[in-house]
């Protein structure tokens, strides 16, 4: 039993020690072929659920284990492939988002207004600059048409607009806008308008970009007021004035209305410019437009063409009646003196009045048109307006004519100088003669002075004829002299030739080449000549004086020459206009004029001569007052050199 018992304890033993080391075998197979895959499956599961998706090496074994290794690689791959996707949405967005955030400062910032609308042009964003140009809130205008920004005279544009964006899908433009709490207050802006997209072509929304322009649209009022206005009275221009008589033109055409086109010229301006000056000038000037412009209707334009010239279109005319009775109105601002600094200054005005389509319905024959007429109410005593007739454009064309035919005779030298004797009437001797011109047409018709001198004088071609005028005046008077006649010879001075130059040289060279005593030759000038610019008119009479040739007052009493004038000027003579000489002795009044200006010329020391003289009661009265040197046709007309041979140098009465 002893022996059984222990034989029981060793078995119980060995039982025990076989079972530990079974379990310990047990352990370790199924650790390294079960366990141990688990807890590598397990630690795979772990990293994947903390993000850590790098791939984890487990065995692909065809039992249950390795097939659910199978199955997490495959998920794990995917998780991946998902998360890196993930990862790169992730990424894209937050680079969009940061590029959002840029664009949205960009915007906020930008010096331009921008504004997204709706596809319906709805209002949705407005980013801050826009907001301070109009004044408002954003949330005042969201959800607003978009033409509630408008100027009220741009709202016919937003139709404009939505179909152009309707046809060509954006707009672009100037427009005005409204400023919303300021009413007054409007600004023009450069407008683009643009679509926005989706991807497949979706309108969802447009862009609106503003740039501020208003400084550029005042630059551009400012040009264009430079371009067609007035700088000194601030009416139209030139320019502006051709542009709105051709859209008159245009209506008048049409048959809308009739208009009347005004020129005006200031009388005497030139004498007032000379006398107080250019500042003065600019002065009347500018209360001259202020009148003129405070007559007129609102339709009406008025213009400064230059210097002292103003253009008026009167629309809407129904007749002459109608032009002439506003142009009365008009000349009615010259009423009332103008006050230049210390003086007061009367003004007048010459108007021409062309009336359209009556007259002419083209620009330049309407500007011709009114331009003869101005002048045809300046040769009818000025202060007076005259219409345009078709006798006014025959004596243009006339006068274009003559002064064509005038050019061919000076290259051909058709003119002739006649000579009218200067007669002492207490010796009944001719002292001296006067030169006159004639034109003498290859038909052998004789033009007399007062139609072709005018438009030499006007056009400048007098220059010309008056030096060839002194040239065989001195001729003439050198045969004279060698003959030995004891005679002087006068001789007419233009305008132009008078304010030219070069006259005095001319002389000079004139008198040395024919070899005449100067004193024998008298230049004789009119006195409005020597009553524009005094100072420059007495220097010249000193450089013909210092040539020794004699100066003679023509026409005197006619003029607007003063006392204190007179005895400033070096002149050896005065003329008596023969206005005042054929009266005598019916007209009382013309009897004292001439006595007085032959006591003032005695008193003066000047020769008197008397022009005109036709009877011999009228030589009788000059005897007698002491005026003794005269000319007329009671002693010979104007007669050609070879009809002089005809007069005895004492002429019997």
């Amino acid at each position: 039993m002893t022996a059984l018992k222990q034989f029981r304890g060793r078995l119980v033993l060995i039982f025990i020690a076989v079972a530990i080391a079974l379990a310990a075998l047990l352990h370790l197979v199924s650790y390294q072929f079960v366990l141990k895959r688990l807890n590598r499956l397990s630690g795979a599961v772990v990293k994947l659920s903390r993000g850590d998706i790098q791939q984890v090496s487990l065995d692909n074994k065809k039992d249950e284990i390795g097939l659910l290794n199978r199955a997490f690689t495959g998920m794990s791959a995917e998780i991946a492939q998902l998360v890196t996707g993930l990862n790169a949405r992730i990424a894209e967005k937050e680079q969009a988002e940061r590029a959002a955030r840029k664009l949205s400062k960009a915007v906020s910032f930008s010096s331009s207004g921008i504004l997204l609308t709706d596809q319906h042009l709805t209002i949705e964003y407005l980013n801050p600059f826009l907001t301070d140009l109009l004044g408002c809130e954003e949330r005042n205008v969201v959800e607003q048409p978009l033409n509630i920004l408008l100027a009220d005279e741009m709202q016919q544009l937003s139709a404009e607009i939505t179909q152009t964006l309707h046809e060509r899908q954006h707009w672009r433009g100037d427009i005005l806008l409204q400023h919303q709490k300021l009413p007054a207050r409007q600004f023009w802006v450069s407008l683009a308008i643009a679509p926005i997209r989706d991807d497949i072509g979706t309108l969802l929304n447009y862009v609106c970009a503003m740039q501020d322009i208003s400084f550029i649209k005042q630059s551009q009022k400012q040009m264009e007021h430079l371009a067609y206005y007035d700088i000194l009275t601030g009416l139209a221009n030139r320019s502006y004035f051709r542009d709105q008589l051709r859209k008159a033109i245009a209506m008048a055409h049409r048959g809308y209305y009739n208009f009347a086109l005004l020129y005006f010229d200031l009388d005497e301006f030139k004498r007032i410019n000379d006398t107080l000056g250019h500042d003065a000038g600019d002065e009347l000037l500018k209360e001259v437009a202020r009148r003129l412009k405070s007559r007129l209707r609102e339709e009406d334009t008025i213009a400064r063409l230059g210097g002292d010239e103003f253009a008026v279109i009167l629309s809407g005319i129904k007749d002459r009646h109608q032009a002439s009775v506003i142009a009365g109105n008009l000349q009615q601002a010259f009423h009332e003196p103008v006050k230049l600094g210390h003086h007061e200054v009367a003004i007048s005005a010459s108007i021409g009045i062309t009336v359209a389509p009556e007259d002419a319905s083209e620009e330049e024959l309407l500007l011709k048109h009114a331009d003869l007429a101005m002048y045809e109410a300046k040769a009818r005593g000025k202060n007076t307006f005259h219409f345009f007739s078709q006798d006014l454009n025959d004596a243009a064309n006339e006068r274009l004519q003559i002064e064509n035919q005038l050019r061919e005779a000076i290259r051909e030298k058709q003119f002739l100088l006649y000579f009218q004797p200067k007669v002492d009437i207490r010796t009944e001797i001719i002292t001296g003669y006067e030169t006159l011109i004639r034109w003498l047409r290859p038909d052998n018709t004789l033009v007399p002075p007062a139609k072709f001198i005018p438009v030499a004088e006007s056009t400048g071609l007098i220059v010309q004829i008056g030096e060839w005028i002194i040239w065989e005046a001195c001729r003439f008077l050198a045969r004279q002299q060698s003959r030995g006649y004891d005679v002087t010879l006068s001789i007419n001075l233009s305008v132009r030739q008078f304010n030219d130059q070069d006259l005095p040289s001319i002389v000079e060279r004139i008198l040395k080449r024919t070899g005449i005593k100067p004193r024998a030759v008298i230049f004789e000038i009119t006195e409005s000549m020597l009553m524009g610019d005094t100072d420059a008119a007495i220097n010249q009479l000193n450089q013909l004086k210092r040539l020794g040739v004699s100066l003679s007052i023509d026409d005197f009493g006619t003029g607007y020459s003063s006392l204190s004038y007179l005895k400033r000027f070096p002149v050896d003579e005065l003329k008596i206009d023969r206005s005042f000489v054929k009266d005598i002795p019916q007209d009382r009044n013309d009897m004292d004029i001439v006595a007085a200006i032959i006591a003032m010329a005695q008193k003066m020391n000047l020769r008197v001569v008397a022009e005109g003289v036709e009877t011999a009661q009228q030589v009788e009265f000059l005897r007698n007052n002491g005026c003794f040197e005269v000319q007329g046709y009671f002693y010979s007309m104007p007669l050609a050199e070879q009809e002089l041979n005809q007069l005895t140098y004492t002429v019997n009465t």
